[in-house]
């Protein structure tokens, strides 16, 4: 539910030399079978991109309005470098094809997930109904190539480059505490909306764009992927030395307002027995 990148003195692209090993016994102290809330650290990269709003569309339940103007949604992806989590350090992509509307505020659609432990893959898809795949993550100089074997036509998915100086991003940052609501769930596994909240902490700062190549990719999901990040990339920032808290998903019941036909989302679950406690 992240992803973050490793990047070094003041902005620049690089990746931590971490331990990847982890013993059976400690992963299932540390874990995600302990519950959440679950925490992640590490450093982390968020690059916006305009996306197509009929692109969007294929990737967003239909009944989740869009944030749009001009036949554009907000899209892009993050991407993370984690060297401590429930699974241990791990890398993480998530592809965001869109911005959707949850008043009185709008949070990006998680289209695709990418990481490279099993454990991560299973937990997204059966607790948070994330649409998460297996990945390698090839470390190069100036970036990651995401490879996936198997179906789909096997290979590389997609590649993030930043060439030019290594000093890519500006000098400090502020410190900064926020919470971000998320959606996911309209899955097989989780059919249902499902809602949860990101506590994070991280210095953030701007820093030089990546550039995403596609000429390689065979696969079909790299081709699902050009479709979202082929648009125009806005602006970039850096998340380094980040804590993140990801809180336990619950579900959502729509529930359509008549005035203006907007819609509303109303918490169900633990969220209204809380609601109900406090109403009595």
């Amino acid at each position: 539910v992240g992803l973050l990148i490793g990047l070094k003195g003041s902005g620049a692209f690089g990746f931590r030399s971490v331990r990847r090993g982890m013993s059976g016994r400690e992963r299932r102290r540390r874990g995600y079978g302990k519950g959440g809330p679950w925490t992640f650290r590490g450093d982390a990269h968020y690059q916006f991109h305009l996306v197509p709003s009929k692109v969007a569309r294929q990737y967003v339940p239909a009944d989740m309005p869009l944030v749009e103007c001009f036949g554009h949604t907000l899209g892009g992806f993050y991407y993370a470098n984690y060297t401590d989590s429930p699974a241990g350090p791990m890398d993480e992509l998530v592809v965001l094809s869109g911005l959707v509307w949850n008043a009185p505020t709008s949070c990006a659609w998680a289209s695709h997930v990418f990481v490279d432990r099993e454990d991560a893959v299973a937990h997204g898809i059966k607790v948070f109904g994330l649409p998460s795949h297996k990945a390698n993550f090839v470390k190069e100089d100036q970036g990651v190539v995401l490879k996936k074997k198997g179906g789909g036509g096997g290979g590389d998915i997609v590649q993030l480059s930043r060439a030019g100086s290594k000093n890519a991003g500006g000098g400090g940052g502020p410190k900064i505490n926020f919470q971000l609501p998320s959606f996911s769930g309209r899955t097989k596994t989780k059919p249902s909306l499902l809602r949860y909240e990101l506590q994070l902490q991280a210095t953030i700062q701007p820093c030089k764009k990546f550039v995403v190549n596609f000429a390689e990719s065979k696969h079909s999901l790299g081709k699902q992927l050009k479709s979202i990040l082929s648009g125009k990339a806005l602006v970039s920032f850096t998340f380094r030395n980040m804590r993140m808290v990801v809180n336990q998903p619950e579900m959502v019941e729509k529930k359509k307002v008549e005035k203006g036909h907007k819609r509303n989302f109303n918490l169900t679950g633990n969220a209204l027995r809380r609601k109900q406690q406090q109403l009595t």
